[in-house]
C-alpha cells in the first residue's frame, strides 16, 4: 500500500530514538505439500506452532515498515493498544521519520533490516511492489509478518510468501480490512452462504494519488473480490473484464464477472476517477436480498412478505386501481425490510487484534496467506484481460 519507496542500503545513522519513551476454473495450486488440510475457502483448519513461546501476559514487539498514509494509521493504533509493544517505525523519508518521533514518541529506522533481533512482527504497509522482498526477508527469520493488500504484485511471489511462512512457522496475515467491517461481519451472521447466488459490488472514489503503483483492481476491486470469494464457496470457472487507463499506466476504471462453478456469479465495479466515492454491495439469495453500505455503516435484508410469499397476494392480478396502491404498501404489506446499523467499530484495530492472538496462540487469522492468494489470482487474471484491451484516452495535439 501507500508510503514513501524503501531504501536498500542501511543508514549509519538509520535509527533514532527520542528523548522520551512512550507507553502507549480459479483454485489454487499448492506449491508444496502441506501437513495441515486446506479447505476450499483457503483458511488452515488446524493451527500452527506459534514461532514464539509467548505466554498470556507477553507483549509482543512490534514495527511498522512505511509511513505513508496507512503506515501513520497502523502505528497510531498499535502504539496506543496495551498487549503489544511498538519497537518503532520505519521509512526511508526524514520527514517521514520525523512525524513518527514527534507524534508517537518511538524510534525510527531508514532501513528495515536493523530490525533484525528487535522485533517479534511487523505490520507491511510499504508499496505493493516491496511487498515480496521485504516480507520475504521478515518471514525467513520466522518474523509474524501482516502485510497490507494486496499481498504481492504477483501470484509467484505471493505463493512465495506463503511458502515462508509455512516453513518458518510465522503467522502471514494481509490486510483484506473489509472481512473486519462490522456491516460484513454482522451480515455474515445472518447469510446463509450456499443460497447466494448473486452478487454486484460498487467501490469507487476521487481520485487521491495514493497507491498509484498499482491499478484500481489491486487498489481497491481486490476488496470486493476477497469479500465475494470468502462468500462463496465454489471455483471460479470464468472471468470477463474490461476497463480504462486515463491518468497513467494502471487501470483506473475496471468492470468484472466472474462465474463460479455453483452457479453463482459476481459483477464488479470499481473506480478512482469518480466524482463521488460508494462503497456497496448486493447480495441476491434465495429467500432474501441485502443492500450493504460499507461507507454508511448501515445494510437491509429484503424478502417477500408471508403472503406474497405463499401467493395469497399477487400485484398483477389485481386491477389497476387497487395495484396503483401497492408503491405505498410496497414495504409493510407486500415487503419485508429489516435495516441494520451494527455497532461502529475501527476495523483496522480489530485486524491488529486478530494478528496479535495469532502470534499469541499460534491459530490461523481470518486471512491468511491462502485467503489472499485466492484473490490476488483472480486480481491477476482481471488485470491481464484488461491489459490485453486496455482503453486509454488521448488527446492528440491539433
Amino acid at each position: 500500500m501507500e508510503s514513501s519507496l524503501l531504501n536498500s542500503k542501511p543508514s549509519l545513522n538509520s535509527s533514532r530514538i527520542p528523548p522520551k519513551a512512550a507507553t502507549v476454473e480459479v483454485e489454487i495450486a499448492e506449491p508444496q505439500p502441506l501437513d495441515r488440510s486446506v479447505n476450499s475457502r483457503g483458511s488452515i483448519s488446524h493451527p500452527i506452532q506459534a514461532n514464539m513461546d509467548l505466554h498470556t501476559s507477553t507483549k509482543p514487539k512490534l514495527a511498522v515498515i512505511g509511513a505513508g498514509h496507512l503506515g501513520r494509521i497502523h502505528a497510531k493504533l498499535l502504539a496506543a493498544r496495551p498487549d503489544c509493544t511498538l519497537v518503532g517505525v520505519c521509512d526511508p523519508i526524514a520527514s517521514s521519520r520525523e512525524w513518527v518521533e514527534q507524534n508517537l514518541q518511538v524510534a525510527s529506522f531508514s532501513d528495515f533490516s536493523e530490525l533484525v533481533d528487535q522485533v517479534d512482527a511487523i505490520v507491511l504497509a510499504t508499496p505493493t511492489e516491496h511487498h515480496h522482498r521485504v516480507g520475504k526477508w521478515a518471514l525467513e527469520r520466522g518474523i509474524h509478518t501482516f502485510i497490507e493488500k494486496p499481498i504481492a504484485n504477483r501470484v509467484d511471489q505471493a505463493r512465495e510468501l506463503h511458502r515462508c511462512a509455512t516453513k518458518n512457522q510465522a503467522i502471514l496475515q494481509v490486510g483484506h480490512v473489509e472481512r473486519f467491517n462490522p456491516v460484513w461481519e454482522s451480515m455474515l451472521a445472518r447469510i446463509q452462504p450456499s443460497s447466494v447466488h448473486y452478487i454486484e459490488s460498487r467501490r469507487e472514489g476521487v481520485y487521491t494519488g495514493r497507491s498509484t503503483d498499482i491499478g484500481i483492481v489491486l487498489d481497491l476491486m481486490i476488496h470486493d473480490l476477497d469479500l465475494i470469494l470468502s462468500l462463496i464457496d465454489s471455483p471460479v470457472t470464468n472471468i470477463r473484464a474490461s476497463g480504462r487507463r486515463v491518468l497513467g499506466q494502471h487501470e483506473d476504471l475496471a468492470v468484472a464477472d466472474l462465474e463460479f462453478q455453483n452457479g453463482a456469479r459476481a459483477h464488479l465495479r470499481a473506480s478512482r476517477i469518480s466524482s463521488a466515492a460508494a462503497r456497496t454491495m448486493e447480495i441476491q439469495a434465495d429467500s432474501e436480498w441485502y443492500d450493504l453500505d460499507f461507507a454508511t455503516n448501515s445494510w437491509t435484508a429484503t424478502r417477500a412478505s408471508a403472503a406474497v410469499d405463499c401467493g395469497d397476494l399477487q400485484a398483477d392480478r389485481l386491477d389497476p386501481s387497487e395495484r396503483a396502491k401497492v408503491k405505498d404498501e410496497l414495504f409493510g404489506r407486500w415487503l419485508d425490510r429489516m435495516e441494520i446499523t451494527p455497532q461502529a467499530g475501527n476495523a483496522i484495530a480489530a485486524e491488529h487484534k486478530d494478528f496479535l492472538t495469532a502470534i499469541r496462540t499460534g491459530s490461523q487469522p481470518r486471512v491468511n496467506g491462502l485467503a489472499a492468494i485466492k484473490s490476488l489470482e483472480v486480481a491477476c487474471e482481471i488485470t491481464e484481460q484488461i491489459a490485453q484491451r486496455s482503453l486509454r484516452v488521448v488527446r492528440r495535439a491539433a
